[in-house]
């Protein structure tokens, strides 16, 4: 659009004179060089300032079959693709600076294509390929989340009990408030050399009372035959009541484990995804007074939820994004049997606890996720 197209006419017309000026010089007619030269700039800016052009611009479009692809090792961020004037660092900022005739005009956009961040406590990996075909690997545990758990020493902590019993010395009933180690639900074979040998009050209480009687009398082991079957006693004293009572449930917040980056100019295309989450605990519901009264091993696989976009298993031919910067958060899904259900928190189920949709201190978590960038161009 600049001088260059009033000068192609202008030698158009030129060329048309040239019959005229290049005959035979001693024929005495005709229009010497000299003479078109000074038609020329006696006209030139009367004719640039009366004409219109139209010019129809080229418009180039960066298509992934015209990529240039150099692969290196992405855990050291040398990995590089190319669009046309595009390029892409996996694993650090990337800016796409366009041109004037580029649709992509993105040069003030920077982002991480292929760029994953894990939740707290949660370790994780994403590879990359010359395809622009991701794989986001993560094994987890609760632990991860709460591993002030895993420190305590129940086996040395301490409780006290309420008691009534009679009391033969003063001929009445009496009630007393009593202290114990958790020590005691952990007698049996504890001298022994075999771990085989020490079994806890909760994984057989047959040797129990006559151990407590021998060792105190009939009232502390009546007493501590009670505790032991008290849930709150259970929570301070049994090391494996992790499936009785969960770490999570019900409305608590549930936490990020997985955050993707779609930038602007690319779609998401899920490939294939594989999940588990195995655990120790109840299947279903749960009393929020007792517990889980059916603990067991347990397994599920649609433990997460994601923030937008159509679902990682619906179809794998459905995209999402290009239009925006956007970023899908993958949490691990916490509620209640209520919500699960359907029902509004004014229903009496609201609270009540789901074993699947909660997180227990024995949950392990695996989540791998295949996934594609597609490049798009967004149309505005």
């Amino acid at each position: 659009m600049r001088i260059i197209a009033p000068m192609m006419i202008l030698i158009m017309m030129t060329s048309t004179l040239a019959g005229c000026t290049g005959g035979d010089p001693d024929s005495g007619g005709g229009i010497d060089s000299d003479a078109v030269n000074e038609l020329i700039d006696q006209n030139l800016q009367d004719f640039i300032n009366n004409t219109t052009i139209t010019v129809n611009q080229e418009i180039h479009h960066h298509y992934y079959n015209n990529s240039t692809v150099n692969e290196g090792d992405l855990t050291n961020n040398d990995y590089t693709v190319e669009y046309n004037n595009t390029t892409v660092n996996e694993g650090s900022s990337i800016v796409n600076e366009g041109d004037d005739n580029n649709l992509n005009e993105w040069s003030n956009t920077s982002y991480n294509l292929g760029g994953a961040t894990f939740g707290n406590g949660v370790n994780g990996t994403v590879y990359g390929s010359s395809n622009m075909m991701f794989v986001a690997h993560l094994e987890f545990n609760a632990m991860d989340y709460f591993p002030e758990v895993e420190t305590i020493d129940y086996r040395n902590n301490s409780f006290t009990y309420n008691w009534t019993y009679y009391d033969y010395l003063t001929n009445s009933q009496r009630n007393d408030v009593f202290s114990f180690s958790c020590s005691v639900f952990y007698l049996i074979g504890s001298l022994s050399n075999g771990s085989s040998f020490q079994v806890s009050f909760w994984e057989d209480s047959n040797n129990y009372y006559n151990a407590w009687e021998n060792e105190y009398n009939s009232t502390i082991a009546n007493l501590l035959n009670d505790a032991g079957q008290n849930n709150s006693i259970r929570t301070i004293c049994d090391e494996s009541y992790a499936g009785i009572f969960p770490l999570m449930s019900g409305n608590d917040e549930s936490p990020t484990f997985l955050s993707i980056d779609v930038p602007i100019g690319y779609a998401i295309r899920y490939i294939q995804i594989d999940t588990s989450h195995t655990y120790y605990g109840c299947g279903s519901t749960w009393s929020q007074d007792e517990g889980c009264t059916n603990p067991g091993n347990r397994s599920q696989t649609n433990f997460y939820e994601y923030s937008e976009g159509v679902s990682p298993t619906s179809n794998y031919d459905l995209y999402y994004g290009g239009w925006e910067n956007i970023t899908i958060d993958y949490d691990i899904n916490i509620m209640s049997y209520g919500e699960a259900s359907g029902y509004d928190e004014t229903h009496s189920y609201w609270n009540i606890g789901y074993g699947y949709y909660s997180m227990w201190s024995s949950s392990e978590y695996v989540f791998t996720m295949y996934y594609q960038f597609v490049p798009v161009i967004p149309v505005e």
